[in-house]
């Protein structure tokens, strides 16, 4: 288990992460925030926005290739 500290609007959060998740966890907050030492709420909601985002076109991309192989199955 590893201890993460986080700062958002100036108060710190410590959370506490399976090794092999917290390694995962850190490079996405250095990839979505690019190294800020403390965060703001319109930072965190722009990154959720985005992943949102992102999941939901992978989605719609899973969906057309599952779609293209049922066709092809049947």
């Amino acid at each position: 288990m590893k201890k993460i500290t986080i700062s958002i609007a100036a108060k710190s959060f410590d959370i506490t992460l399976e090794d092999e998740f917290a390694y995962f966890f850190s490079e996405e907050i250095e990839r979505l925030f690019k190294n800020k030492n403390s965060l703001e709420i319109k930072d965190i909601l722009g990154a959720f926005i985005q992943e949102c985002h992102d999941r939901f076109e992978n989605n719609k991309k899973t969906r057309e290739m599952l779609d293209k192989i049922d066709s092809k199955l049947f």
